[in-house]
């Protein structure tokens, strides 16, 4: 049903794409003016400043009509003739004589706003290659948690494909700007995917509405804008026939972004789970909320900081992938915290060389190192929070004897300490028993996910070891509506790895009992 959908929906963009196209092909008379500037924001306003004058007195310039497009500007009513076309941006100028002689023109100026050395442009273009190897890093230290044919696989490689795009390179024209613009949007609606399929309860009916329908009217303008990006004669055919329709699609695009329909969900399924927040960690939750803040908002935070937008929309995008995979498959080691770690440095080390050139200044350094241990401490507090009623429990457990006096009071607790379902425990006996309940083993993982679990209808696993004994007991337990906070993921984890011994000897107890 879903396919048939897509495929229904695609048809009907295509025909109307093909419609759109045929009839801008009648539009003429503009120069389409396109500096170095990295694209910042496809429709942005404001970026550099251009003229055209004619060359001689036959031409009025009063008729030559100015409007800013992608990262540069459009003239049209510009019939054939000699110009001279300025243009400036911050510190750079450029000037540029041209003799239109076709139905339109496109000019290229030497304008970048920012200008680095040879040096500083490879250094620069070092730090995102370091950012590309870090995600890297964590997704071959975490791929074996996601199930296959997740979705978060394929999310990934765009990922990449848009930090490729984040290279400093030295040419740029509109269809590179289209594969990217494409990349970042099936990107995020496929994140809001996931978060709509797995993240929010499908019992908030009226917010999924709300949600669709955005993303609906998304769809549409991003249809819009790729037309613009594809055929300035688009662009051309709109400013003159419906420039009330373009000043729509542009306010949509400022107002309801993919990004920010994220920010809601995500708002929304904090508020929805606010209380199961620990008060003692509550400060670490709301620096990475108001760290999450910064970064959706920083075009209006920071209106003036062109040249970091891009650059700053790629971390925000990292920044929500990576939370997403932790928070729904448990993956915490010391490895990917430090690669977490050297992201941020990497972060850092970037948005200071736009400032400073150089990140030999005392204050950079020290900041620099300040905001890394800020966050490392930050985000340990939150990924190693330890619960205090893991000691109550094992000493209680202590006490118990029997095996289904001990299942049954283990599986009580858990119900008391986490909100689920249900819970399952399983004291396993034979080495091999085991894989009457999993599909196969994994020994270095605690976690086991629902795809590797014969039990239908639990969502996940946690394993208990004891020493050389892999498998000595299995808990299995039902998620509700909610997924498991992560204060709830790691008292299970805990519980996990501190039980071991006591299974291990009620185990021993009761083959004992059995030889006797």
């Amino acid at each position: 049903m879903h396919r048939k959908s897509l495929i229904f929906i695609f048809l009907i963009t295509a025909l109307f794409s093909f419609k759109l196209l045929e009839l801008s092909k009648v539009k003429k008379d503009f120069i389409y003016v396109v500096p170095k500037i990295k694209n910042f924001e496809v429709l942005e306003r404001n970026i550099g400043e251009y003229t055209l004058s004619p060359i001689g007195g036959n031409i009025l310039k009063e008729k030559i009509e100015q409007r800013n497009f992608l990262n540069g500007s459009l003239f049209y009513n510009v019939p054939n003739g000699e110009y001279l076309l300025k243009g400036k941006y911050k510190d750079d100028s450029d000037e540029y004589i041209l003799k239109k002689q076709k139905n339109w023109e496109k000019i290229y100026l030497n304008l970048e706003g920012v200008k680095f050395s040879k040096i500083q442009e490879v250094f620069l273009n070092f730090l995102t290659a370091c950012l590309i190897g870090f995600n890297i890093f964590i997704y071959l230290n975490s791929r074996h948690r996601i199930p296959k044919g997740n979705s978060l696989k394929v999310i990934f490689f765009l990922l990449i494909g848009k930090m490729l795009f984040s290279l400093r390179i030295g040419f740029q024209n509109n269809y590179l700007i289209m594969a990217e613009y494409t990349i970042t949007r099936v990107l995020l609606f496929l994140l809001i995917f996931y978060f709509l399929e797995n993240i929010l309860s499908k019992k908030f009916k009226k917010f999924r509405i709300f949600i669709w329908s955005c993303l609906g009217i998304i769809y549409f303008y991003n249809i819009v804008t790729l037309l613009i990006l594809y055929s300035p004669q688009f662009y051309v055919y709109l400013l003159e026939e419906s420039p009330v329709f373009l000043n729509i699609v542009r306010t949509a695009r400022r107002v309801i972004d993919l990004t920010r329909i994220i920010f809601i969900i995500t708002l929304f399924q904090f508020f929805i789970q606010r209380r199961k927040v620990r008060k003692k960690i509550s400060f670490s939750w709301i620096a990475i909320g108001i760290t999450y803040f910064v970064l959706e908002f920083f075009r209006e935070l920071f209106p003036k900081e062109r040249n970091l937008y891009y650059f700053i929309e790629l971390m925000e995008i990292c920044y929500i992938y990576w939370c997403l995979v932790f928070y729904i498959f448990k993956i915490y080691t010391e490895n990917v915290m430090r690669a977490i770690r050297y992201s941020i440095g990497v972060t850092l080390s970037y948005i200071s060389l736009f400032y400073f050139k150089t990140l030999t200044e005392p204050a950079v350094i020290l900041g620099t190192i300040i905001i890394l241990d800020f966050y490392t401490n930050i985000i340990e507090g939150i990924m190693k929070y330890k619960n205090e009623a893991v000691d109550k429990i094992y000493n209680r457990l202590c006490l118990v004897r029997d095996v289904k006096t001990f299942e049954k009071l283990l599986q009580k607790e858990i119900l008391k300490n986490v909100t689920l379902v249900d819970v399952k425990v399983k004291i396993l006996f034979d080495p091999e028993e085991y894989k009457e309940f999993i599909t196969e083993g994994d020994d270095n993982e605690i976690v086991i996910s629902k795809d590797m679990i014969k039990l239908e209808e639990y969502s996940s696993a946690y394993r208990i070891e004891f020493n050389e004994n892999k498998y000595i007991a299995l808990i299995f337990v039902e998620e509700g509506d909610t997924p498991l906070t992560i204060e709830e993921q790691n008292f299970l984890l805990d519980l996990s790895n501190k039980i071991g011994s006591i299974v291990s000897k009620i185990r021993l107890d009761s083959l004992y009992e059995e030889l006797i």
